[in-house]
């Protein structure tokens, strides 16, 4: 009898229970979801973190280009082919666009327009103020910024110059309404969003062939936030009238 109670004893410790098996699946499962997620997490860090340094980038290139051309370029469209529409600037068709990879010499990947892409495969947009002072605009034509700097006066706040806030319809937290022109990513939710914040920025669908439309001169910058009503993960980088006067007097441009 004792033999036989030590042979059942050894064939209950031969192998894990149903039981046992269930709670080591378990244990492994949430081991398994919080490498995941923190393996996720990591890969949205580095995205936004490429994206902030592209958007950087593309800044440097618009006043560089300023500084050769005395002027800014006009966005891209659907249909320029990474070029500024049109080739030469004056009156941008349309001055809510795409950054013009082609114009500015970037290099990144391209969509099958031609348009330059941000980490999450969303062409990058750049938006330019419609300012117009007696006839020739502002910001993308020589003449225009010639006048612009003999009389800063004229660049007040307004429908004509982009303006960028913390909320929408230009309210609330100001950061600056005098901003010649933006460019910014729509981040990992460029297709799917629906917070009334990320909305002020372009209006949905943003997939081919519309790429989403911008309503106005509005723009948003707000804190980070991955849900909710208030979801935002938008990057936004805007030009200062400042610099870019500077920029344009130390190459000669101007006055």
């Amino acid at each position: 009898m004792k033999q036989k109670s030590m042979k059942s004893e050894k064939q209950s410790h031969a192998g894990f229970s149903l039981l046992e098996m269930a709670v080591v699946m378990l244990i492994v499962g949430l081991l398994l979801s919080g490498l995941f997620s923190a393996v996720g997490d990591s890969t949205q860090l580095k995205r936004r973190s490429d994206a902030a340094a592209q958007i950087k980038l593309i800044e440097e290139a618009l006043y560089g280009f300023a500084q050769a051309n005395g002027r800014l370029p006009c966005p891209a469209s659907n249909a320029s082919v990474g070029q500024e529409s049109p080739v030469g600037g004056g009156s941008c068709a349309p001055f809510h666009g795409f950054v013009p990879a082609l114009t500015l010499g970037l290099q990144g990947s391209l969509n099958s327009q031609s348009l330059l892409l941000d980490p999450w495969g969303n062409p990058l947009r750049y938006s330019v103020s419609d300012l117009t002072l007696t006839g020739d605009r502002a910001f993308t034509s020589t003449a225009g910024l010639g006048k612009l700097f003999a009389n800063v006066a004229l660049m007040v706040p307004g429908a004509n110059m982009i303006c960028v806030s913390t909320t929408t319809a230009c309210g609330a937290t100001i950061l600056s309404n005098t901003v010649p022109a933006l460019i910014y990513s729509l981040g990992n939710n460029w297709g799917t969003f629906s917070s009334a914040l990320e909305l002020e920025n372009v209006t949905p669908p943003v997939v081919t062939p519309g790429w989403g439309t911008v309503a106005n001169n509005n723009f948003v910058n707000a804190g980070y936030a991955d849900e909710g009503a208030n979801e935002f993960d938008d990057l936004l980088v805007w030009l200062s009238p400042s610099i870019l006067f500077s920029r344009l007097v130390s190459a000669g441009q101007l006055p």
